[in-house]
């Protein structure tokens, strides 16, 4: 099949497959501990009404979000510094560490504030892996490449999730929170050690300077970043449709977590359900587009299927059961996944490599500051609105998003002014 031949070939790779091997296996490990979060949410709100849990769990979310806007600016520039591979091994070994915290808090305190501080050391970690993983996988393959390495990376992240919230899902509801995190801990200790395998000279771009006025070079090179994007009119596109894009993530993430685990009343099995949904969309959005998408304009891409999002959203605000939510959720995640490698791969392409760690941490900065402030509304907006109303508003702000970019897209192409495309 012409699928085996684009994305089998990457993973002849011997560096790629390394890297490819210890995200899966992280990336599972993720979602268990995800899971035991959500299982921590249960046991906290039990006698709670729905509306009133909403903030603890928004808080969950909140604090493993919040580290992204604060150290992606500086995890940027060091990315750029640093050579990625002992980066990546470094902050896997780190995080085995911190998310046995949370169980051994657990156990000896019921104070919330400390599972908020290790959340956030957590994810201030993966502040730096995250950009670093994506700025290194230009060096392992050819740029013909790109594409596919990117659909089996986004497929792995899928399978993982699938895997990770269905298996953790039944691991909290049989064995209790604790394993999950465990079972975490032990996953980056494996993909560490598998990212040793890689073999590649690398050669940093940026100079390892340390002077005392270090701090305002650093400075200087976050904003570097920041102008890129800026600048960069196909990289600004991508930011502000990730910033709306994310925005409406936000929402959905804390109140559909809400709606299956306490309203539907199906708790963490549900909520696997319904992310098993989501990963096959995505893991068949993934294959597709890595398969028929090469000659494809990569920024209509993302606008078609950001309106095809919004007109999911605008038929999920009508549904109430749980089978027509996951077909519904299925459809998001067919595009979602489509919109995830599309972006990453334009990114790689138009950014120089001596940036990437930059402008990745600053896209990073971007759609997660949208996702954050969106998080932290659902938790007011789900107390006086109804999930259908939500819903609703997403998708039409995304139908008429999308809709007014490809018009204005139509309209220049039709008029043959090439020099005046908005994208």
């Amino acid at each position: 099949m012409v699928v085996e031949s684009h994305l089998i070939r990457v993973l002849r790779n011997r560096n790629f497959f390394a890297l490819w091997i210890g995200q899966i296996i992280s990336q599972f490990g993720d979602r268990l501990a995800q899971m035991g979060l959500v299982g921590i949410y249960l046991q906290e709100t039990r006698g709670v009404s729905v509306a009133n849990s909403v903030p603890l769990i928004r808080n969950l979310f909140f604090f493993s979000t919040l580290p992204i806007l604060v150290f992606s600016p500086i995890a940027g520039v060091y990315i750029d510094r640093w050579k990625r591979k002992n980066v990546l091994v470094l902050t896997d070994l780190l995080r085995a560490g911190l998310i046995l915290l949370i169980p051994l808090f657990r156990q000896y305190t019921k104070d919330m504030s400390f599972i908020y501080l290790v959340i956030f050391l957590v994810f201030a970690v993966t502040c730096f892996f995250t950009p670093a993983k994506s700025a290194f996988i230009p060096e392992l393959v050819k740029k013909k490449q790109l594409l596919a390495a990117n659909s089996l990376s986004n497929i792995t992240r899928i399978l993982a999730m699938i895997g990770g919230v269905s298996i953790g899902g039944l691991i909290v509801a049989r064995l209790g929170v604790t394993s999950s995190f465990v079972l975490d801990s032990l996953s980056f200790v494996v993909s560490g050690f598998a990212i040793l395998f890689i073999r590649i000279e690398e050669n940093p771009g940026a100079p390892k300077n340390k002077s005392p006025g270090l701090i305002a070079k650093i400075g200087k090179e976050i904003l570097q970043g920041l102008l890129f994007i800026k600048e960069e009119r196909r990289i600004l596109f991508l930011a502000v449709t990730l910033v709306i894009l994310m925005g409406a993530s936000g929402l959905a993430y804390v109140l559909v977590t809400v709606l299956v685990t306490r309203e539907l009343g199906m708790g963490t099995f549900g909520l696997g359900i319904v992310a098993s949904t989501l990963g096959i969309g995505m893991i068949g959005g993934s294959l597709i587009y890595g398969h028929m998408g090469t000659n494809l304009p990569k920024e209509t891409v993302i606008l078609v299927s950001t309106l095809i999002a919004g007109i999911s959203a605008l038929i999920l605000s009508g549904i109430k059961s749980i089978v027509w939510l996951a077909t519904g959720i299925f459809l998001v995640g067919f595009v979602a996944s489509i919109i995830m490698v599309a972006t990453h791969t334009l990114t790689q392409e138009v950014t120089p490599n001596k940036l990437r760690g930059r402008v990745f941490s600053g896209l990073e900065i971007v759609i997660n500051a949208s996702f954050l402030v969106f998080v932290w509304m659902a938790g007011v907006l789900g107390s006086k609105y109804s999930l259908s109303m939500i819903f609703y508003g997403t998708g039409a702000i995304l139908v008429l998003y999308s809709s007014l970019f490809l018009l204005v897209k139509l309209i220049r192409r039709d008029a043959g002014d090439a020099s005046l495309h908005l994208i």
